[in-house]
């Protein structure tokens, strides 16, 4: 059997295997009390609906699910169609091989195809990855723009109506 990676779209069935990565990677940003993924919600979500929330590529060495992209359509009001990466990771055993940049560049070959104006991303600022976005041509919004990244959680957005 070969050794080599095969980066492909995801399927059904790989949702076991990218829910422990998600799991992983939770861990791997000191969060993993936060996340609450289950495959059944990510088959749900990508795979049983007409209009999936997420498409995904996987990173694939002999039928073992290694990392991942995760990504979606989203707008700009500014500048229209653009497309958003919520998740890359490989599993540490794995880095240092040009697995994620393949991954990165499957998703950006999407964007480009689907015409996106952009590809927005967000990287915890200690991530070790955030120097490698800034070498292939992001721009950190943060930094150059003073754009904040804010989120309501469930039982805040649950406040808001009681």
């Amino acid at each position: 059997m070969s050794n080599s990676v095969i980066i492909r779209e995801a399927k059904k069935e790989d949702m076991h295997q990218v829910c422990q990565l998600i799991k992983d990677l939770a861990v791997f940003e000191n969060c993993e009390d936060q996340c609450k993924m289950t495959p059944e919600l990510l088959m749900e979500d990508g795979f049983d609906t007409e209009n999936p929330l997420f498409k995904s590529f996987v990173a694939d060495r002999n039928n073992q699910v290694i990392g991942y992209a995760i990504y979606f359509n989203s707008y700009s009001t500014w500048l229209g169609k653009s497309t958003f990466l919520e998740d890359l990771y490989v599993d540490s055993k794995y880095r240092g091989q040009g697995i994620g940049r393949k991954l990165f560049l499957s998703v950006a070959k999407v964007a480009k195809q689907n015409k996106s104006k952009r590809l927005d991303l967000h990287c915890l600022a200690w991530n070790p990855a955030l120097e490698f976005y800034k070498k292939i041509g992001a721009t950190n919004i943060t930094e150059s723009e003073s754009w904040n990244y804010v989120r309501i959680n469930g039982c805040d957005l649950d406040k808001l109506f009681d």
